[in-house]
């Protein structure tokens, strides 16, 4: 939105307080009167319904301190019961904000020490640590995703075994490798639900009693967050909550609440009015009615980062002690979106220009999974409904000159799933190019961006109004791309096209088996009874398995895992009966000939697969 008009000095004078905000790194908060709420309404209904998703509840802060609160769409829409603005629901991984926030508390009582090791506080958690020596996993470190660890097994969070009640322990007591710092602690971001996890162990360690009873009495009674809790709730069973939104898989299917293994990193139910509360509080002095809950120079730091080579650099945007410093919609804020089955939510808050205390806020949480769906539109519309105003774009600079070296093909590093690094690897990796103007990022997926030099190592993506990219050196002298929350590392083109190449030999070599043989056969009237055929064709076996399980048994050991896991075990063996088969000429030096080739490329496929961990194939790792 446009701001207010604004005549003769006072507009210079307005320009250069909104620029200056912007170079200290301050989130602005416009002069602009917010919408109609009644607009507000109407926008959001028309976005719900355009994309597909079953409902929202919503709150603004306005700088004067006053709530507003609202719903649209529906409940349920088995049953067609609508929402309204006090049903509580589900925010996913917005429950960091409130564990790091409830962590500071500590803090400020002078009970736990940001800077001092975890394990002065869990001695008797293994964490392998390479740079133990000299880079120990701090406190802060958990709290700002930079302490080196995985993000997630599928198990921690899909499976049917977990209990509300499981001891925290159990998200890491079945592999001890779980929790190998993978990067120096400290140099770079990798989300990580781990972290959360053990940061809520910590909480219990000193606290000795429940992180969830002890942050309910002690952070969520003296904020006013009646209607909230980190205990588990759900939509069915006999203590069911009446209020409790369901949760949509998509505008058809309704999903329950499920507990996990790493409850700290995403259990939380809350109401739109209530996140307004700790929004309120955030942007606060840290007391609530006289009495010192979190020190404001804490409070001040959150969404600071300063554990990153990207932040030691001067990168702004950036995450820190639960909070993300966000540039959006043109807007710069400080937010953290949340996603748990079957919902999806945001806060962002927008403080007054001095940093001191108050502002604005916005809270929206979708009760739909809304995959596909723009609802990057739906923050749009609560920024707009807020009378936010863009700041002053970024100031445009020179490249440096060395840039050619820079660019290439770039791979995550670290990537965010161990599990998963080799389809990381190949698909969320992007190359850099240089135009000769600005820098040209093309991942393999999505679309590509361009990045604008800022001067120095600092470059603006073009839908940001601030530096948004940095490249540096890691510690091992590798160049990097950060953007202050994902770091990629250059990597030779050459090795990333072999792997590329690799993959899509195999997959030409299972489709001659499950096409070409089978299809020559047919015409020739006589059965592919080969080792390749087979071996292809049993790939498809988990398929219905796994449509006939829950989505919620993905990390259990079921028939359908099972299954999956035996036909990838025996692949190998299969192409390799297939490669002495063909060798031997039992099948027609021309057919032979063909069959031998198409089992040598899955095999060396497959021998690039086990050396990534992915063969066989095991989703309860």
């Amino acid at each position: 939105m446009k701001m207010l008009t604004i005549q003769g000095r006072w507009w210079v004078l307005a320009g250069l307080l909104l620029a200056l905000a912007c170079a200290l790194g301050v989130p602005a908060v416009s002069a602009d009167l917010p919408d109609d709420p009644s607009n507000l309404q109407r926008e959001i209904e028309i976005a719900l319904q355009e994309e597909g998703l079953a409902g929202a509840v919503w709150a603004t802060l306005d700088s004067a301190g006053r709530i507003s609160t609202g719903a649209a769409g529906l409940k349920n829409v088995v049953t067609g019961e609508a929402l309204v603005p006090g049903s509580k629901v589900h925010v996913g991984s917005l429950t960091k904000s409130l564990i790091a926030t409830g962590m500071l508390r500590l803090v400020s009582a002078g009970r736990v020490d940001l800077n001092a090791p975890v394990d002065r506080y869990l001695p008797g958690l293994r964490m392998p640590n390479r740079w133990r020596a000299t880079y120990p996993v701090l406190v802060r470190h958990l709290l700002d995703h930079t302490a080196g660890l995985d993000d997630i097994r599928l198990w921690q969070m899909f499976s049917t075994r977990a209990t509300p009640d499981s001891p925290l322990l159990d998200a890491f007591s079945r592999d001890p490798s779980l929790l190998e710092i993978r990067t120096q602690p400290g140099s770079r971001f990798s989300y990580s639900n781990m972290g959360y996890t053990v940061a809520g162990m910590v909480i219990e360690a000193v606290t000795r009693e429940r992180y969830e009873s002890w942050l309910d009495r002690e952070l969520l009674g003296p904020l006013g967050m009646r209607d909230s809790t980190f205990g588990f709730t759900t939509q069915i069973g006999p203590e069911a909550d009446p209020r409790l939104a369901w949760g949509h898989n998509d505008i058809t299917s309704t999903a329950s609440a499920l507990p996990t293994y790493v409850r700290p990193a995403g259990q939380f139910t809350t109401t739109a009015h209530d996140l307004s509360l700790f929004a309120k509080f955030l942007m606060g002095d840290g007391r609530i009615d006289g009495r010192m809950i979190v020190k404001p120079e804490l409070l001040r730091a959150m969404g600071r980062a300063s554990t990153t080579d990207a932040a030691r650099a001067g990168l702004v945007p950036g995450y820190a002690l639960g909070i993300k410093y966000r540039d959006r919609h043109g807007v710069v804020g400080l937010c953290h979106d949340g996603s748990v089955v079957g919902f999806r939510a945001q806060l962002c808050m927008f403080p007054d220009r001095q940093g001191t205390q108050g502002g604005k806020a916005f809270v929206i949480v979708i009760n739909t999974d809304g995959d596909g769906a723009n609802t990057g539109r739906l923050d749009a519309l609560m920024a707009k409904a807020l009378g936010m105003a863009s700041p002053v774009p970024a100031q445009r600079g020179q490249a440096p000159r060395d840039i050619g070296d820079w660019t290439g093909r770039y791979v995550p590093a670290p990537n965010r799933m161990q599990a998963f690094r080799y389809i990381d690897f190949l698909f969320d990796s992007a190359h850099l190019g240089w135009d000769g103007k600005a820098l040209r990022l093309s991942p393999v997926q999505g679309e590509a961006r361009v990045l604008l030099p800022a001067g120095g190592m600092f470059f603006t993506a073009n839908d940001r109004t601030m530096a948004s990219h940095v490249l540096l050196k890691g510690t091992g002298g590798e160049r990097l791309l950060s953007d202050g929350q994902r770091s990629y590392r250059q990597f030779s083109a050459a090795v990333y096209w072999l792997v590329a190449a690799s993959l899509c030999c195999g997959l030409a070599g299972l489709l001659w088996f499950l096409l070409v043989v089978p299809a020559r056969a047919l015409m020739r009237r006589e059965p592919a009874r080969i080792p390749g055929v087979l071996g292809a064709g049993l790939l498809a076996l988990p398929i219905p398995l796994f449509l006939l399980q829950s989505y919620t048994q993905l990390g259990d050991k079921t028939l359908a895992s099972l299954a999956l896991y035996g036909v990838t075990a025996a692949l190998p063996l299969l192409m390799s009966w297939q490669v002495w088969r063909s060798a031997r000429r039992r099948e027609g030096i021309a057919h032979g000939s063909a069959n031998l080739v198409a089992a040598l490329l899955v095999l060396q496929w497959c021998t690039i697969l086990a050396g990534w961990g992915m063969l066989p194939f095991a989703l309860w790792r």
